[in-house]
């Protein structure tokens, strides 16, 4: 059996993959309401929020274009802080609805820096929104949000703080309220042990006062409408039930556990991974050369670390070695760090045995190519 180590879709515990063999019911049923109202519930507790969350049939792409389509009208002026792949993603959606884009990339690899937000902030008087990238799942940063946030609330503007933690909440202590996050979105196969297939919105007071003036076209993302479906804990189409049968499984684990005791076990697992990382020789031509991490200690995330390819090694071929060899699989780089790092998910469903397989792995699949050849020597 491989030991899926990608950073999404992560494995499902025993009672999930139960949950998501049920018959389907009738999702404007009584059974389906009691569990869409539980999961709400229980959502609102990781989320740590007193805020509306719905659930969107999609991917967690799909949720972040709803936090752009039903907040702002075209020209508003935005103002994108991404390190990765997947912030400069959420800022093409943005690009595509007519926003008036101001786009601050920071060094793959690294945070969005506290002195560069002070800067855009003070630059631009008029601001209609601010996003963030929680947990950049392409590189395996995690963004100090509680240092970011403080300075955008001291805009004049006082603009809508939006922030996409897909791979990190459920993994990361994220408090909504107590940060003062405007729209969070997080997506259903990342660390909430469940299938693909639903994105979560949340959804704060100051944002529907946005929502009422917004602009941008929408339909099947627009909130309004599952709003109105919600007070019957309803979603306004169909949605993927069995996926969320699996999201309810999950959320009673999660629950049981302690988000606390959640944050914790995520930051053991990170370290115990990075640690072993560093202990990895690469057989190159250097009498004792070790692996290297893509991530600085002080900006790496609970959720997804990466790993430098040394040189000589094809990733690809790692990889494959890895996954057809050990029963281990892991995933490339993305964007600008394509061929540049593997990287390995811990989020969710993972325990300290499957970090010693992976690192197990790692190092035998390094000894298995320097006998290939295909490590320089």
């Amino acid at each position: 059996m491989t030991n899926l180590r990608i950073p999404g879709p992560t494995p499902l515990p025993k009672e999930v993959l139960r949950a998501i063999s049920r018959q389907v019911i009738n999702h404007r049923g009584h059974e389906y309401e009691e569990m869409q109202a539980r999961v709400t519930k229980n959502l609102q507790y990781f989320f740590q929020t007193k805020n509306d969350i719905f659930l969107l049939t999609s991917s967690g792409m799909g949720g972040l274009e709803a936090a752009i389509s039903n907040f702002f009208s075209p020209g508003d002026t935005l103002v994108f802080f991404t390190c990765g792949e997947f912030g400069n993603r959420w800022a093409e959606i943005a690009k595509r609805f007519g926003g008036n884009m101001i786009h601050i990339k920071a060094q793959v690899g690294e945070v969005v820096k506290v002195e560069k937000v002070e800067e855009v902030i003070h630059k631009y008087k008029k601001i209609a929104g601010v996003f963030f990238t929680h947990n950049e799942t392409a590189t395996g940063v995690l963004n100090k949000l509680d240092q970011l946030i403080p300075l955008v609330k001291q805009h004049q503007s006082k603009p809508l703080i939006l922030v996409d933690s897909i791979s990190a909440l459920g993994a990361v202590d994220l408090p909504m309220d107590k940060l003062g996050i405007d729209v969070l979105v997080t997506a259903s196969q990342k660390a909430w042990m469940a299938p693909p297939g639903i994105a979560m919105i949340a959804v704060s007071q100051k944002a529907w006062g946005y929502q009422r003036r917004a602009k941008m076209p929408h339909y099947y993302f627009d909130l309004a409408m599952y709003k109105e479906f919600a007070e019957k804990h309803q979603t306004p189409a169909t949605c993927a039930v069995s996926t969320i049968f699996g999201l309810d499984a999950s959320l009673q684990i999660m629950k049981k556990d302690g988000r606390e005791n959640i944050f914790k076990r995520h930051i053991l697992l990170m370290r115990q991974l990075r640690e072993g990382i560093r202990n990895i020789e690469t057989y190159t031509d250097k009498p004792v050369h070790r692996l290297e991490l893509f991530v600085d200690d002080r900006d790496a995330s609970p959720a997804v670390t990466s790993i430098k390819i040394p040189e000589g090694i094809d990733g690809k071929e790692w990889l494959t070695i890895l996954r057809e060899k050990y029963h281990i699989e892991l995933a490339g780089g993305m964007g600008e760090t394509k061929g540049k790092i593997i990287r390995v998910a811990h989020m969710g469903y993972v325990a300290k045995n499957d970090i010693d397989q992976v690192l197990s792995a790692i190092n035998s699949s390094l000894s298995v190519l320097k006998t290939r050849k295909k490590i320089k020597v």
